[in-house]
């Protein structure tokens, strides 16, 4: 699935924006099972491209902001809006803040 992605760019330095980068690109991209020692990283998609437009954003928001908040501890998701390709695909852009302090999970 592709994915775009919208960082708050004044929160974090360039090192450290693009380590998250890398890590959030790393954890869309990867279908959920495929990770032999972590089934659960990635997205998870069964199930959810055949439903109705809006039940399938409504399944994919869910995923994503489960996922971010389990597997990235330095980024949390501020909105998510849905665009649509030329082919009528469904393109998540998600828009990420920095994790305030005492969001952070031990």
């Amino acid at each position: 699935m592709e994915f775009i992605k919208e960082f708050d760019s004044e929160s974090f330095s360039e090192e450290e924006l693009n380590d998250i980068n890398e890590c959030v690109s790393n954890l869309l991209s990867t279908i959920a099972g495929e990770q032999g020692l972590d089934r659960e990283l990635g997205i998870e998609t069964d199930g959810i491209m055949d439903t109705p437009t809006e039940e399938a954003e409504n399944l994919i928001t869910l995923e994503i902001i489960e996922k971010i908040d389990k597997y990235e501890p330095r980024v949390e998701v501020d909105d998510i809006e849905f665009e649509y390709n030329d082919e009528g695909k469904m393109v998540p852009k998600i828009y990420f803040k920095k994790r305030e302090a005492n969001d952070e999970e031990d």
